[in-house]
């Protein structure tokens, strides 16, 4: 074997080892930002509202969410911002975003105010799936970014309304969709 040829060797043996050494910082990194479902932080929706001064159009209406975020984690989580998505009867409402920072101590819950942009055709239709069936699923999916981790959540219920004594829908009354 050349010099020249040794030398080459050497080079290229550097070269795919500064790659392969490049590529696994890479995945490491890219690991460590992927956000996972989480079971130690949750989103539960505890109130619903329309304010007055922002009404909406025929087709879009803006509603007041108040979340409650529970961490589970024994050390304090400084949010930075979220997405809110919210289902009803399986129906996609719509979407609130939210880029205020909260801080949620350890091992304790504080609540968060969300405006959430809904369309009113979708709502309507939403809403008489509810009437029909005398019961209403909602399902909140979020993601919440955080100073040193992203929490993906899920929380899903029912509410029967059957005790409300809601009057039954009208004979010949399409279905609930």
């Amino acid at each position: 074997m050349t010099y020249t040829e040794s030398n080459g060797r050497r080079r290229m043996v550097r070269s795919l080892a500064f790659l392969l050494a490049a590529l696994m910082a890479i995945a490491f990194v890219s690991g460590c930002a992927t956000a996972t479902e989480t079971e130690d932080f949750e989103v539960t929706l505890v109130n619903l509202s329309s304010p007055g001064d922002r009404g909406g159009g025929i087709g879009e209406a803006d509603l007041a969410f108040t979340i409650r975020l529970q961490n589970a984690t024994p050390e304090a989580v400084v949010l930075t911002g979220g997405a809110h998505k919210i289902y009803l009867n399986g129906v996609y409402l719509g979407q609130g975003l939210s880029n205020a920072r909260v801080e949620v101590p350890r091992l304790a819950t504080t609540t968060a105010e969300l405006s959430v942009h809904l369309s009113t055709f979708k709502l309507a239709r939403a809403l008489y799936g509810v009437y029909r069936a005398q019961k209403a699923d909602y399902r909140i999916v979020s993601t919440l970014y955080g100073e040193r981790r992203t929490f993906r959540t899920h929380k899903e219920g029912s509410i029967d309304l059957h005790g409300l004594n809601l009057p039954p829908p009208p004979p010949g009354a399409p279905p609930a969709f």
